[in-house]
């Protein structure tokens, strides 16, 4: 049986990383990683083939679907054009990163084989990616606590102190990756606003709007990423001292 790689700190051992993680640990991140991505698929497919000019028409009609710019009142023939733009922009939108997402998953669990071979042949191999993703995931499960990012990029920097100092790094990647695919979605949202005033003459509306989300899109990103840099300083700081904390003798690992 192999043994936990250790090392020695202030005359003590301790535990380090030993290579990648449990391949079931990939397969579960790689699984929740796809069905976000299907889900993604299945709502831009319904956006898509299922909503049409028609039913847009009579929703603005009957008062069921109301567009509003700003400040100016459209008239049921502009909303019709905004609306169309902005639904069959959204769809695309979805099941362009809903098809990306699922390949990333695909891509992630062929990229771990590679690694977890590559540990069995005694080849170092880091699980730098692995620790940013369950970052990511925990980011989004505790989405309701405020500042969830830091609190995934902690976690994410905790377990990759045992392998490296890019702790502030993977904090920052576990705090954006959940922001990446609705910042993506927006962008096609935005894309199909600004399509659909110009389409009705608005110009400066569509310049207002599109400069108003593009800059919070960009503060948003920045928001999460550098909470979840925090996040990764503290978790990797508290790993370290946790690792050069004297354990008792008689623990299995001063057997």
């Amino acid at each position: 049986m192999g043994t936990t790689p250790t090392e020695r700190v202030d005359g003590e051992r301790h535990p380090t990383a030993g290579g990648p993680l449990p391949e079931v640990v990939d397969w579960i991140l790689a699984t929740v990683v796809a069905l976000f991505g299907l889900l993604s698929v299945v709502t831009g497919s319904a956006l898509v083939f299922l909503v049409d000019r028609d039913e847009l028409a009579a929703g603005i009609e009957d008062g069921t679907v109301t567009v509003t710019v700003g400040t100016t009142e459209l008239t049921d023939a502009e909303a019709l054009e905004v609306a169309d733009a902005v639904v069959s922009w959204t769809g695309t939108g979805l099941l362009v990163v809903g098809v990306a997402t699922v390949l990333v998953a695909v891509g992630y669990l062929v990229a771990r084989r590679r690694a977890h071979r590559r540990n069995e042949a005694g080849e170092p191999a880091s699980s730098y990616g692995t620790y940013a993703l369950i970052g990511a995931v925990v980011t989004v499960v505790l989405s309701f606590v405020p500042f969830s990012p830091a609190l995934g990029g902690a976690l994410a920097g905790y377990l990759e102190r045992g392998e490296s100092e890019r702790t502030v790094s993977v904090g920052a990647l576990a705090g954006f990756l959940p922001a990446a695919p609705v910042l993506a979605i927006l962008a096609f949202v935005l894309i199909g606003l600004i399509a659909g005033l110009l389409t009705i003459g608005q110009v400066g509306e569509a310049i207002v709007v599109g400069a108003t989300l593009f800059l919070t899109a960009m503060l948003v990103a920045t928001l999460v990423g550098a909470l979840g840099a925090l996040g990764g300083y503290v978790g990797g700081r508290f790993a370290e001292r946790r690792a050069a904390t004297p354990r008792p003798r008689g623990t299995p690992d001063d057997e």
